[in-house]
């Protein structure tokens, strides 16, 4: 029988997309293998793009927290549950390294899984095999292609594949540039001033912008509405994962925060600059064909918008 494989990921959009080359690591090992996503629903899409997935297995997390989705998020973790324990995974491959994952690991009757220790004990009684790899250093993916190879005991490569979705009918439009405005938190946004101008800037040079923005930036949808009315440019702010996919997969180039939507393009075959604070480029940096970073450690907004315009005029002329 082919072996059977589960992976848990369920959060952040940047790091699913970065568990894609262990996927493809995982196929390429044991080609006839049976791969079981565990994830957050509204990511689901993500594995599935990859084409490396043969079941979904969505966990509504933010239906728990609400009391007219509890019972509906509960039941149908139990019945994830429950199909996992029927099908029982040989490996269960928590790259979460939460609390809740090393127990679902756990639950779901595989007599291998591999995570992060953590210094818990809770996480020591459940994994049998620790992932030895250093999360905070090495790339994202690298780590999480070393706990594939950890977990099926063989060496693992010394550096990662890219990540690669898929899109059927998805063109690239030349010379469209993709502002990625929203970031996790403040510190690491890149003000929307900053890419207003820098659209100015490009559209000056003949370059078609499209904004971006996510359901959680609606903190600055007044004056990013307002610079698309002024300047006659597309304002997208896609409400599931394949519209933000296509919005992201048709550019030539996206400027991106660092966050989710830059490695979604970089997986799409889009170039990306990446705008850093705190984030380390050689740990969490897009994979993408060809990219670029900026930081500034102690304020983003320093990054000059004459540098980003540069960078990317460089890439769009390739």
């Amino acid at each position: 029988m082919a072996p059977h494989y589960l992976i848990i990921r369920w959060s952040g959009m940047g790091d699913i997309v970065m568990t894609l080359p262990a996927l493809a690591y995982l196929k390429e090992k044991q080609p006839d293998c049976r791969i079981t996503y565990l994830t957050d629903t509204p990511f689901g899409s993500i594995p599935l793009m990859s084409g490396l997935v043969d079941r979904l297995a969505p966990v509504d997390r933010r239906g728990f927290a609400k009391a007219s989705r509890f019972a509906g998020a509960v039941g149908g973790l139990c019945s994830i549950i429950s199909q996992l324990r029927k099908d029982k995974p040989d490996i269960a491959f928590d790259l979460q390294g939460f609390g809740e994952t090393a127990v679902l690991a756990a639950l779901s009757g595989a007599p291998v899984r591999v995570g992060r220790i953590k210094k818990s004990g809770l996480r020591k009684w459940i994994y049998n095999r620790n992932i030895d790899a250093d999360w905070g250093t090495e790339h994202r993916s690298l780590f999480f292609v070393k706990a594939i190879a950890q977990g099926l005991g063989v060496s693992p490569p010394l550096a990662p594949d890219s990540p690669r979705l898929e899109m059927p009918g998805l063109e690239r439009v030349p010379g469209l540039v993709c502002l990625n405005m929203g970031a996790s938190t403040e510190s690491r946004r890149w003000s929307e001033k900053n890419f207003i101008a820098l659209g100015q800037n490009l559209a000056k040079k003949g370059c078609t912008v499209r904004l971006l923005l996510g359901p959680q930036e609606t903190h600055i949808l007044a004056p990013v509405q307002a610079a698309a009315r002024e300047f006659g440019w597309e304002l997208a702010m896609p409400d599931n994962m394949e519209g933000l996919a296509k919005a992201c997969g048709e550019a030539s180039l996206m400027v991106s925060n660092d966050t989710g939507p830059g490695h979604l393009a970089a997986a799409l075959g889009v170039p990306v600059v990446t705008l850093y604070s705190t984030g380390d480029p050689h740990n969490v940096g897009p994979l993408a064909p060809r990219t670029v970073w900026f930081r500034d450690q102690e304020d983003i907004n320093r990054i000059a918008v004459g540098g980003v315009e540069r960078a990317c005029l460089d890439f769009l002329q390739e």
